[in-house]
């Protein structure tokens, strides 16, 4: 399914520092302010034991990520300040992960920090001096981050002492990171290429994570590869952007045990997994219309099949074209509930939608927050 959009109507194409600089910018060059909360949105507790942590970005450099907690369709919003009164999160929050039984790691970009917290959100530590950091897999006794300087490289933290044992350098600009067997895989974008002197990536580093030494990189043909991956087992969805103007988007899917991959004509911008399956919504911008695409996919593993739209979830397509700007995708691995937000003008609170196994919306939930992107399920 493909539906063009009228221009400048959303649908971020890069929701990293750059793209939210763009929106900084348009917002300081119109005169305008943040919007205030212009609509509540009464909801009702949903019948899901789903405990769900929501990542919102904030805008950055206005130091205002926070996360919302979903408690079995009960909203608390600023959760994570209410835990820590004194603390706050930082600037331009990007990915959050589940350590182990008793650890949550979050990447806040812009911060420069890895914020730890226990499940109930109490703050516990944080590792410093990732600068641009992004993206955050494990392996239980070792938290890997991405980052964008010193020519892109990989940190590997010892979650015990919380402090940084290794590096290894990788392709420009590592996006998306997976842990499989020992091994990490590392998607690489090269996304700063309109301002440094490099071109656009088109690999996945392989990097023994007991040595932190590359392996190899396996060229995809694929350039950008900008975004969170989804991993499901030993295989990884990765959302390749293209350069906006004549090489177009595409969705590339890593078997990791064989390193064979395949290549699909649409976009995976936003992408997660349940049940065998890669669920992903796609936005396209080109420069040479000034216009959006979005596409919305389901790839069946490991056949590859694919077909349009969300499969069983059939239902969320119609709401999905509803929105103004969606911004993230999630399936809870415990109830199948598929959860989809919606960033609206990226400087007004956002909306997160619920509906259940057969894409019934049970829930519209009002987020005291900006840009939210980024889903946890506890157990």
């Amino acid at each position: 399914m493909k539906i063009q959009l009228i221009k400048n109507k959303g649908w971020q194409e890069h929701r990293g520092r750059w793209g939210i600089c763009l929106v900084m910018l348009v917002i300081l060059l119109s005169g305008c302010r943040m919007e205030v909360n212009d609509e509540v949105v009464i909801s009702t507790p949903t019948k899901t034991e789903d405990k769900l942590l929501i990542l919102c970005e904030g805008l950055w450099g206005m130091d205002n990520s926070c996360i919302s907690y979903l408690d079995q369709g009960t909203l608390v919003n600023k959760w994570y300040q209410k835990q820590n009164p004194k603390h706050r999160l930082g600037d331009t929050g990007n990915d959050i992960i589940q350590v182990n039984d008793t650890l949550i790691a979050i990447s806040v970009n812009w911060s420069n920090i890895i914020q730890y917290i226990y499940p109930d959100g109490r703050a516990i530590a944080a590792t410093e001096d990732i600068p641009n950091n992004r993206k955050l897999a494990t392996d239980g006794d070792y938290l890997y981050c991405t980052s964008y300087a010193n020519h892109g490289y990989v940190a590997k933290v010892d979650v015990r002492t919380k402090e940084i044992v290794d590096t290894c350098h990788v392709g420009y600009e590592p996006e998306g990171i997976a842990y499989y067997k020992g091994r990490l895989f590392v998607a690489n974008t090269g996304g700063y290429s309109f301002q440094e002197g490099h071109e656009y990536e088109s690999t996945i580093s392989v990097i023994d994570a007991q040595t932190m030494k590359e392996l190899k990189r396996i060229d995809t043909g694929c350039i950008n590869l900008f975004g969170k991956m989804s991993q499901c087992g030993q295989f990884i969805c990765i959302n390749s952007c293209g350069d906006y103007y004549d090489v177009e988007p595409k969705s590339v899917v890593l078997n990791m045990e064989s390193e064979e991959f395949k290549i699909f004509d649409f976009p995976a911008t936003y992408n997660c997994t349940y049940d065998g399956k890669f669920y992903t919504i796609g936005s396209a911008f080109s420069y040479n219309t000034g216009e959006y695409q979005y596409s919305i996919h389901t790839i069946s593993l490991p056949s590859m099949q694919v077909e349009e739209g969300l499969a069983e979830y059939a239902g969320v397509e119609e709401v999905i074209r509803q929105m103004q700007s969606p911004y993230g995708i999630y399936i809870s691995p415990y109830s199948g509930h598929l959860y989809v937000s919606d960033a609206r003008s990226y400087a007004t609170n956002g909306y997160v939608f619920e509906f259940d196994r057969q894409g019934n919306q049970l829930n519209k939930y009002y987020l005291d927050g900006l840009n939210p992107a980024h889903f946890l399920a506890l157990p």
